[in-house]
């Protein structure tokens, strides 16, 4: 969870714990104030190291979504050695361009085939049901520079349960990603032509069949 999350936990936490106390009737003097503060700060903590574990072990699964497919191409090296993270960019209809920073999954049988699990009312669905064609790029890693982007690339939205189910029995990792999908919506994207580069090596263009 970011710092923004932990603050908002502490803040409710500690509201529905002096009401808890309000409503019992506890009797309340400045001595009693020293153990209030005290257990909210220990139930927070317990409260909170569980939810931090689950986090981590949420991130580590997705960072293992990506790089799934064993070909042994420069493109899937170069994704085995990059963060689970691209950057989309999409573009509604009044030609507003908008960027976000997404996790995904590699199709394990086509190395040019993303998939991303979003909330089906996100702005980047409505922008992808108008206009397919989006960017990506990589996040790099910092000792080499290696990433890759590309503008040549399409994204559809899927949002018919019926057709999330089938596509998720096919493709088994999207649910590494979130395993709820209800209201969810997977954005397939299909990569034409990428460029990788990386301080060592010139960019290198690779076009997809």
């Amino acid at each position: 969870m970011y710092l923004k999350r932990f603050v908002e936990l502490f803040i409710a936490y500690g509201v529905s714990f002096l009401i808890a106390i309000l409503v019992i009737g506890y009797p309340f003097n400045f001595y009693h104030l020293g153990l209030i503060i005290l257990g909210v700060i220990i139930g927070y903590i317990i409260l909170v190291i569980p939810l931090t574990l689950l986090t981590i072990k949420k991130m580590a699964t997705r960072e293992n979504a990506s790089g799934v497919n064993k070909n042994k191409s420069k493109f899937s090296k170069v994704l085995n050695e990059l963060p689970a993270f691209i950057y989309l960019a999409t573009k509604n209809n009044d030609g507003t361009i908008s960027n976000s920073i997404i996790t995904y999954s590699q199709s394990s049988k086509q190395e040019n085939i993303f998939y991303v699990v979003t909330s089906a009312n996100s702005e980047r669905v409505n922008n992808i049901n108008y206009n397919s064609q989006v960017a990506i790029a990589s996040l790099f890693n910092n000792k080499t520079g290696l990433r890759f982007s590309s503008n040549q690339a399409t994204a559809e939205s899927i949002t018919n349960q019926d057709q999330i189910e089938s596509l998720t029995n096919k493709v088994p990792q999207i649910k590494e990603l979130d395993e709820n999908l209800t209201d969810k919506a997977i954005i397939v994207i299909t990569i034409k032509s990428v460029v990788i580069e990386s301080f060592r090596e010139r960019p290198e263009n690779i076009t997809f069949k």
